[in-house]
C-alpha cells in the first residue's frame, strides 16, 4: 500500500471534522430560525420614548371588540363609533408590557380628571406573546383601572391602526377624526393639554 493510500485511510477514520459539525449545526439553527420568523405574526415592540404625530381630517377606523372586566370577558361588546360626539383617549397595550404598566397610574390620574368631563377612556389589549383576555383582566385588577378595556384576539385592530409599539395612544376628536398619536410613555401634561383643547 502506498504512503498516499495510508494517509487517505487515516483521514477517513477521523470522520467529520469538528468545524464541519459546527457549520452543520449553524446552518440547521439558521434554517429553523428562518422558518419560525416567517410563520410568526408581526408583534408590536416596546418603546420608552414618545413622539407626537398630529394628523388632521383622518377618520379613526371603527371596530367592535369584546369587553374585558376584572373577572374576564363580560359577554358585552364595545364599538368605537358608539362614542362619536365625545373625545376618546384610545390606548393600545399589552398586559406584559412594562411601559404599559408604567402608564397605568398616569392614565388613572387623567381618568379621574377627565372621565367626569365626558371624555371616554378605551384600552385595547392585544394577543402578542400569548396574552389573553384573562391577562387583561389581571392587569385591570392589579392597577384598579376604572375605564373600559376590550380584547383584540387576532391583532387586526392593532394592524388597522398601524400600531407597532406598546403602548400607543390615539386621541380622537368628537367628529371621529384622529387628532394626535403618542407612541410610548407620555407625560400626563402632554395628554391633558390635548384632552382639554379638544373637549371644549
Amino acid at each position: 500500500m502506498s504512503s498516499n493510500s495510508k494517509v487517505a485511510k487515516k483521514q477517513r477514520k477521523k470522520g467529520v471534522s469538528s468545524w464541519e459539525i459546527i457549520g452543520g449545526v449553524v446552518i440547521i439553527v439558521l434554517a429553523i430560525w428562518g422558518v419560525y420568523s416567517f410563520t410568526q405574526p408581526s408583534q408590536p415592540t416596546q418603546t420608552t420614548t414618545a413622539s407626537v404625530q398630529t394628523t388632521t381630517g383622518s377618520g379613526a377606523q371603527d371596530f367592535t371588540l369584546p369587553i374585558v372586566g376584572p373577572n374576564g370577558l363580560t359577554g358585552q361588546m364595545a364599538s368605537l363609533s358608539s362614542f362619536r360626539g365625545k373625545v376618546v383617549l384610545l390606548e393600545f397595550m399589552e398586559p406584559w408590557c412594562p411601559h404599559c404598566q408604567n402608564m397605568a397610574p398616569v392614565l388613572d390620574t387623567l381618568y379621574q380628571q377627565y372621565g367626569p368631563q365626558n371624555v371616554v377612556f378605551l384600552s385595547v389589549s392585544g394577543p402578542w406573546n400569548g396574552a389573553t383576555a384573562s391577562d387583561a383582566a389581571g392587569f385591570i385588577r392589579n392597577y384598579h383601572s376604572g375605564w373600559t378595556y376590550v380584547y383584540d384576539s387576532s391583532g387586526t385592530t392593532f394592524d388597522a391602526f398601524g400600531v407597532t409599539a406598546t403602548p400607543t395612544f390615539f386621541i380622537i376628536g368628537k367628529d371621529g377624526t384622529v387628532a394626535a398619536t403618542y407612541p410610548g410613555e407620555v407625560p400626563a401634561s402632554t395628554i391633558a393639554a390635548d384632552l382639554t383643547r379638544l373637549n371644549t
